[in-house]
């Protein structure tokens, strides 16, 4: 009975939730291309873009577990439209300031994270809620591969834009991308929350935060491994490759897009695949793996200083976030019990943004302190720790090799 509620939403719902999340990844990617580059430009200090980055992850270690709790108690739906609106706001705002003033843009970026993290709760929470243990990983692999798909194009359309109009226009672009996702959910999406839940939203367990997912080593070290992975796509892609390919390399915000472009494009076509892995041979089969080609990653970016090792280094980067993204998720998902889903993704959610604050603003120190390949050195070093606690401490909850 409960498999076929879950096929029935999601055949109700999942048309315009994807889209979402391909518009999502869309004003995303331009904001992930325009972000670091309009800090460069204002203060000509990478240390004070990894500053910003870091500060932006902040608020999302706050409003990840307390978006997860409310999701229990009031309902799936009123928060993923919440997110959107509040991270549109800030984006109008970016788009009306100017080019040196970094600490209005810091302060509006601040306040576009809150949204960003109950975006990113709430909507992991909802497809927890329509899918089933033997297909999550394929459905979560469709859903990256919606928000891969928005992340080819935004930074491609994002630094033409920017070439031919500023990086202002950027901001624009993704508040108005916001604009759409508000649309689409309000009249597309239907409430998910379990009617189940509904009927014990007194209970003790929905009526306070509580750290108790920890105790369970499985998570605890999922965690690790998610704060880990989290720490090199912001600390890395999202701080250091930018602004290292314009200082470094020599070239225009063009290229950089296409980079990043690159790396989404890899994330893209191999999403799927990797879905279909971790369902069938289970979720470590698929994580481990993954978390090892980032590493791999990390340390090819030390080989030279050419932008053909850029495009070679986030190639395979991108291989790596499409094995271990969806699967830190689909992970999570499958520990979290069904009266408190919420709870699980928002402290999954937290452990996320923990390694998006930490990393920004320890590989901009390595990277203005010491060197850039001192920071790409230690964060292949994290990757590879991480990797090997999950393979010996995780257990499996996927797959024909689940226990």
């Amino acid at each position: 009975m409960t498999n076929e509620i879950s096929n029935k939403r999601m055949g109700l719902s999942h048309a315009p939730i994807f889209f979402s999340f391909f518009t999502w990844g869309f004003g995303t990617g331009a904001q992930n291309l325009g972000r670091p580059l309009f800090a460069f430009a204002a203060t000509g200090n990478i240390f004070l873009v990894g500053i910003l980055l870091a500060s932006n992850a902040v608020p999302r270690t706050f409003t990840a577990p307390l978006t997860g709790f409310l999701s229990d108690r009031f309902g799936r739906k009123p928060l993923v439209i919440l997110g959107p609106v509040i991270r549109g706001v800030s984006n109008v705002g970016q788009f009306t300031i100017g080019l040196d003033d970094y600490w209005l843009f810091f302060a509006l970026e601040l306040f576009g994270q809150v949204g960003v993290a109950m975006w990113n709760t709430s909507s992991n929470v909802l497809l927890s809620d329509v899918t089933q243990p033997q297909s999550r990983a394929r459905v979560l692999a469709a859903r990256q591969m919606s928000t891969r798909l928005g992340f080819v194009a935004g930074p491609a359309v994002g630094g033409v834009l920017a070439a031919m109009f500023g990086l202002q226009s950027v901001f624009l672009l993704n508040g108005l991308s916001k604009i759409v996702i508000v649309l689409v959910v309000f009249f597309g999406v239907k409430e998910t929350r379990p009617v189940l839940l509904e009927r014990k939203t007194t209970q003790t367990q929905n009526r306070k935060i509580s750290f108790y997912p920890f105790k369970d080593r499985t998570f605890s070290v999922l965690a690790i491994a998610t704060a880990a992975f989290a720490m090199s796509n912001a600390g890395i892609m999202q701080t250091i490759v930018p602004v290292y390919a314009i200082d470094v390399i020599n070239v225009d915000e063009a290229a950089v897009g296409f980079l990043i472009s690159f790396a989404s494009t890899v994330t893209f076509l191999f999403a799927y695949p990797n879905g279909m892995i971790a369902d069938r041979y289970g979720r470590k089969y698929s994580l481990v793996p993954g978390l090892f080609f980032l590493a791999i990653a990390s340390f090819i970016f030390t080989t030279g200083d050419y932008y053909v090792v850029l495009l070679l280094a986030v190639g395979i980067k991108g291989l790596g976030e499409a094995m271990s993204l969806g699967t830190t998720q689909t992970y999570a998902m499958d520990l979290a019990p069904e009266h408190s889903r919420g709870a699980y993704i928002g402290l999954w959610s937290f452990a996320q943004a923990l390694g998006a604050t930490l990393g920004p603003i320890g590989m901009a120190s390595l990277y203005y302190l010491i060197s850039p390949n001192t920071a790409f050195i230690c964060m292949a070093a994290i990757l590879a720790i991480s990797a090997f606690l999950l393979m010996v401490f995780g257990r499996e909850t996927g797959g024909k090799n689940k226990y």
